[in-house]
């Protein structure tokens, strides 16, 4: 073997892998378009897909892990909505790894999330500290040409994951796995483009391998504006440039803001502004609510969304209705209904005509529910995206609600 020959071999056997002879594996246009890949399952609409890898930013304390935790039992059931607004597509089972809560913490949360209802048996949660730890290497080699002696060396990062982790995966069948925080598990420096992607690198391994989503919990740094909600994230850019899909949760009311409403700093932290950023199909943002006595984040729209001479986007296939277009499907030739602002609640009695127009809601001249005379007709709808119901409100992520719409003559 020569010496050239030693140095390449050394190179690869320390992890490089770059030989002089080796050629990059293609696959031809041709082929991309004539026989491409079987679409990967996708298990929360708009968010999750089968061996993905989703991050979630948001500030301490803001409710990031009831937001996993709700993602984990919708997914043991196979049904309902995440935040009152991501469709759960099917079951998965899922592993979730959690180290800043203890167990009698973590047994209470779960209690109050599954209530009386059933448990799903497909969910699993581990409190073992695994690590996903990086290592600086070095290869290096030398010898004597002419009389003169010589030496190069070679330094990267390498990654090295616990192997807990997969033969856990492998002997359990799980298909969701979450990670909450990175910075537990993660060991390496959180500010380092290298290392955080030299660990990244592993768990994508992982992640194509057995066909896992993986979701990570992160917090944000201590910046407080930036151009893009993914900046705000704590450490290096790298964990945000290796996901498929970017989550942040941003406090929707300021300090000054609540203050102003009176409310406290735990209350303020309820509502929240959820960005999406992904690199298939765009996920629209939206706004939800955590409700404090069962633990789940439900669809919340914020007041300014409602606000006089603006419009409430429902979607794209929601209609408004006109006093013309009442009286062709109410039939009462003498009713003169108006316009009027949206109540979350179901009025009693009315009409149940269809309606179909369209018109921007308008601020009421009177009170939501006050009626005079004329036909106290109710106009009830539920908003629809990508063909598909999607409620906006939900009880514990499962039963849909409505929007309804009441008239005020």
């Amino acid at each position: 073997m020569s010496l050239d020959e030693a140095v390449d071999c050394t190179l690869s056997l320390a992890g490089q892998g770059e030989q002089t002879k080796a050629t990059l594996s293609l696959r031809w246009l041709r082929d991309a378009v004539g026989t491409p890949l079987p679409e990967s399952p996708e298990y929360i609409a708009g968010m999750m897909r089968a061996g993905e890898l989703c991050v979630l930013g948001a500030e301490r304390g803001i409710g990031k892990s009831w937001f996993a935790k709700n993602a984990a039992v919708l997914l043991g059931q196979g049904d309902g909505y995440l935040g009152g607004t991501l469709r759960v597509l099917r079951p998965a089972k899922v592993l979730v790894c959690h180290d800043e809560i203890d167990a009698w913490e973590a047994s209470r949360r779960w209690k109050m999330l599954t209530g009386t209802g059933e448990v799903p048996e497909g969910v699993a949660e581990t409190f073992d500290r695994w690590r996903l730890r990086t290592v600086r290497k070095r290869s290096s080699a030398g010898g004597s040409d002419d009389g003169s002696r010589w030496s190069e060396s070679d330094e990267w990062i390498d990654a090295s994951l616990d192997g807990r982790l997969e033969q856990t995966i492998a002997a359990h069948g799980f298909e969701v796995v979450i990670i909450d925080p990175w910075a537990v598990y993660f060991s390496g420096s959180e500010n380092s483009n290298d290392e955080v992607e030299a660990a990244l690198d592993k768990l994508r391994d992982l992640a194509l391998r057995y066909g896992v989503a993986i979701l990570i919990l992160h917090h944000l740094g201590k910046a407080i504006e930036a151009r893009e909600p993914e900046d705000l994230w704590r450490g290096a850019s790298r964990l945000a440039d290796w996901a498929s899909t970017r989550i942040t949760l941003l406090r929707h009311y300021s300090e000054r803001q609540a203050e102003q409403q009176g409310m406290t700093r735990q209350q303020a932290r309820r509502y929240v502004d959820v960005k999406f950023l992904r690199r298939s199909t765009p996920t629209d943002d939206f706004s939800m609510k955590l409700n404090a006595e069962t633990g789940w984040w439900e669809r919340w729209i914020a007041p300014e969304q409602a606000a006089d001479a603006r419009r409430v986007h429902l979607g794209a296939d929601v209609t408004w209705w006109t006093p013309v277009g009442h009286q062709a499907a109410c039939g009462a030739r003498t009713c003169t209904p108006r316009t009027n602002w949206v109540s979350p609640r179901r009025q009693p009695g009315g009409c149940s005509a269809t309606l179909s127009a369209k018109e921007p809601l308008r601020r009421p001249s009177a009170p939501v529910g006050r009626r005079s005379t004329g036909c106290p007709a109710i106009v009830s709808m539920t908003a629809r995206t990508n063909d598909e119901r999607r409620p906006f409100t939900t009880a514990q992520g499962a039963s849909a609600g409505a929007l309804h719409r009441t008239r005020d003559p």
